[in-house]
């Protein structure tokens, strides 16, 4: 098996996994903290997904967000541009996803763009450098490889240490 099919195969069973972490939760579970200043489900989920739709949208393919497109940012209430990188904590605090249904759509648009962009990725497209502000010219295996595939995995933990804690099912796999 060759990086970028490595990658797409990995990429995809994580995006998998992130949708089953996120299956019948409530309102409240998705919301909960563990303190007052920890992070919950949904806004781990939101910070991801927004994550993953800049970068392949965004910063790869040059396109507005599906996020801007559908203007998601409307419905929910939530700022346009935020993804959660950056943010003060009074503002990372007050994200909340009023729709958790409608937010599955939104994941779920944004992994099939994701696995649509990967389909269309080389072995040596792998080498290419991209910037990728604010953390600088990466090559396209680092960005996917990285910032979506490590950094997805990291909060992927994070949300079933979470369900955990309110005593929910953790991993299924």
């Amino acid at each position: 098996m060759n990086r970028a099919a490595f990658i797409r195969r990995h990429l995809l069973s994580l995006q998998e996994s992130l949708d089953d972490a996120a299956a019948g939760l409530s309102q409240e579970q998705a919301h909960w903290r563990p303190d007052a200043g920890g992070n919950h489900i949904a806004f781990v989920l939101w910070h991801y997904s927004r994550t993953v739709d800049n970068i392949v949208r965004f910063v790869l393919q040059r396109k507005p967000t599906i996020w801007m497109e559908g203007k998601w940012d409307e419905r929910f209430g939530l700022d346009s541009k935020s993804q959660g990188t950056g943010m003060s904590r009074e503002d990372a605090l007050a994200v909340s996803i009023s729709d958790l249904p409608a937010f599955t759509s939104y994941m779920k648009e944004v992994w099939r763009e994701a696995g649509g962009y990967l389909d269309t990725v080389s072995e040596g497209d792998l080498d290419r450098k991209q910037m990728v502000r604010p953390l600088g010219e990466l090559t396209l295996e680092e960005i996917l490889g990285t910032v979506l595939l490590t950094h997805g995995y990291t909060h992927l933990g994070e949300v079933w240490l979470l369900k955990g804690m309110q005593g929910l099912a953790g991993s299924p796999r």
